[in-house]
């Protein structure tokens, strides 16, 4: 196993972005996230774990084949999954639990210089299309998600798939996604512009844990 584990005080940071509130979401200064704290290749699956830097602790640990298992406590903003180093229209399989005080998001994720990519499949008290453009909703694999579009300055794009009916567990068609988005002139491309495709699991602004398990049906 491969573990990373990062020990933070709180202080301001000059990179990463703020993915949701910890307060007031008003109040959160958004801004490009950097590249992660650490990736690579772990038994044929891309990895990656990413903090801000401002404050708290994570512990992200590799386990077997598409496994991940992390931990975090009182984190700023904290992301962390396995994957894929090149985004395609896969339809993923993830499996686990997550356990969180404070909030969270379970997503399949991409993340590139021109904009961010999440398939919400479960997620804290924070809804992140309340302060974003509701672009309109697809029914996909069991549940209506809620699809919009939020500005984080600079033109730097955030598309979100909400799952209204939340789970830890199941199957995501993430072509249903890509098709709607390119079929509503969403701005920006999650597969061609995509550096990598992750099921991320992210904390912010408390603690939790969770362990995931990932695979390509096809």
């Amino acid at each position: 196993m491969i573990s990373f584990t990062v020990a933070l005080v709180a202080l301001t940071a000059a990179i990463g972005v703020v993915a949701a509130p910890v307060n007031d979401p008003a109040d959160i200064t958004i801004s490009k996230r950097s590249s992660p704290n650490s990736s690579g290749t772990n038994n044929g699956f891309f990895y990656q774990f990413w903090t801000d830097g401002a404050g708290g602790s994570a512990t992200y640990t590799n386990k077997d084949a598409g496994e991940y298992s992390v931990t975090w406590t009182q984190i700023s903003d904290m992301t962390s999954g396995k994957g894929w180093k090149n985004a395609a229209p896969r339809n993923i399989t993830f499996t686990g639990t997550v356990n969180a005080q404070g909030n969270f998001y379970l997503a399949v994720y991409t993340w590139s210089q021109k904009g961010e990519n999440y398939i919400l499949e479960n997620y804290g008290t924070y809804n992140p299309c309340s302060g974003g453009k509701t672009v309109g909703t697809l029914t996909s694999d069991g549940s209506a998600y809620q699809i919009c579009t939020v500005d984080r300055g600079n033109n730097y794009i955030q598309n979100w798939s909400i799952r209204q009916q939340k789970r830890s567990s199941g199957t995501v068609t993430t072509s249903n996604h890509y098709n709607f988005y390119q079929s509503h002139g969403l701005t920006h491309n999650p597969l061609s512009d995509a550096a990598y495709q992750i099921v991320s699991t992210e904390g912010y602004g408390g603690s939790g844990s969770a362990d995931i398990v990932v695979k390509a049906d096809a």
